[in-house]
């Protein structure tokens, strides 16, 4: 079985790590169609200069690209192990490149659940028709991995030539959109438990029951993950979209999120205010980029990128978000609502936050107003209408671990089970 991984947006630890990595000669010539050669040269940026950039400039380099997409890649245990990049060429294709640093998780199936996951960004996300990578043809064990999964060498040309005079060639390596979706490994068996996503209003404890649920059935629990990925379909930080939020509950605030672009492009803006951030406009930094501006629709097709990925890769319960509404339709489900009485709510967010009764109560009873206003403005629906799922949990009625328990039961009565491991209720 493939280990999990995931990619997240690079942060400057990372950069320092990977800069480690490539200082031993046997990593760097790991990375695809650039070492060998003399001194290791990092793809698309230098890994000790981009240390001391500005803000500005290291955003430009990971964040606002528009054709070249880096990405961190972690383990399963959120731990960094390596990057990968997606480098967007003219002929509606990419290139993938990837290194996994941590030379203990050489040979164990990383690299190849790296690809996997490179192509399902590439050709589910970006929508780009073909893949293909540039191998130098003395690293077998790369050229090994893409034609396991179906790569098919196009040519061979040289790519530098050694200290010594002699030649490395590298070899050119494509897979079609149309040849991923036909022969893509599968991580999931047919008949294995469904996606289940859970929801409830603020203190109902719908997120404790979740990561119940997922211990009982032996699954994955999904719940900061999503904004996390969001964030990387967006090109923004998680402030930013926390911003975007916020917007949603205010008038005004929905008035700036449906513009097309920043604030800033339009001329009521007053540049001004902007002086200290200023900085000089050159050909590749697009800041100001219109499209990537946060707005409704690209908040809602963020969200379902993101909700569609980790559904896929294998089954979860999912907290949250409005899941509900954007597991992919081919994918068996089990939509899960959690509602509890004002007065338990009104005690568990008490004893959670150190608040009094009272206190409590205004609490939910803001957190409610701008859940409902996110959910209205920014998806479209009201969270609260329980016709939207399959099953409704009352906890006025069930303990929280008898309700995770009613769910594991729902799954194993109706023969949604995972095949390989079942579910066992922690009473039997």
């Amino acid at each position: 079985m493939l280990p999990d991984v995931s990619l997240r947006t690079v942060a400057r630890e990372d950069v320092a790590r990977l800069g480690d990595w490539l200082r031993d000669e046997e990593v760097s010539s790991k990375w695809f169609g650039h070492y060998a050669c003399g001194d290791p040269v990092h793809r698309g940026y230098d890994p000790d200069r981009i240390l001391e950039a500005t803000d500005s400039e290291w955003d430009r380099v990971f964040r606002f690209d528009p054709h070249r997409f880096i990405f961190s890649v972690c383990d399963e245990f959120g731990d960094h192990v390596g990057e990968a990049q997606v480098l967007l060429d003219d002929g509606g294709g990419a290139e993938l490149s990837l290194l996994i640093g941590r030379k203990d998780l050489w040979h164990r199936g990383y690299g190849t659940s790296t690809v996997i996951t490179l192509l399902d960004e590439v050709f589910s996300h970006y929508g780009l028709d073909r893949a293909w990578v540039n191998v130098p043809e003395d690293n077998e064990a790369a050229l090994g991995l893409f034609t396991k999964l179906g790569f098919l060498q196009l040519e061979t040309r040289e790519l530098c030539r050694r200290p010594d005079g002699a030649s490395l060639y590298a070899c050119i390596l494509s897979m079609d959109a149309a040849d991923f979706a036909g022969s893509r490994p599968r991580r999931r068996d047919e008949g294995s438990m469904p996606v289940i996503t859970i929801a409830g209003p603020p203190g109902s404890g719908s997120e404790v029951i979740g990561a119940d649920i997922a211990k009982i059935a032996g699954v994955r629990f999904v719940d900061a993950e999503l904004p996390e990925g969001m964030c990387r379909r967006l090109g923004c930080s998680i402030g930013e979209l926390d911003a975007f939020e916020a917007n949603c509950r205010r008038w005004y605030g929905r008035l700036l999120n449906a513009f097309q672009g920043p604030w800033e492009q339009h001329s009521a803006y007053d540049g001004l205010y902007d002086g200290f951030s200023f900085q000089p406009l050159t050909d590749r930094y697009d800041y100001y980029e219109p499209q990537r501006h946060v707005t409704r629709e690209r908040y809602v097709e963020a969200l379902a990128g993101a909700v569609a990925e980790v559904s896929r890769a294998e089954p979860a319960v999912i907290h949250g978000r409005g899941s509900h509404l954007f597991v992919p339709a081919e994918l068996p489900a089990l939509h899960v609502f959690v509602s509890a009485p004002a007065h338990l709510r009104h005690q568990r967010v008490a004893a959670a936050r150190g608040l009094g009764l009272d206190e409590a109560a205004r609490w939910l009873k803001g957190a409610e107003r701008d859940e409902s206003a996110v959910f209205k403005h920014a998806i479209g629906v009201d969270p609260s209408d329980v016709t939207q799922y399959d099953l409704c949990l009352n906890l006025e009625r069930l303990s929280i671990d008898r309700a995770a328990q009613t769910v594991a039961g729902v799954l194993v009565s109706s023969g949604m089970t995972n095949r390989k491991e079942g579910i066992v209720s922690r009473g039997s």
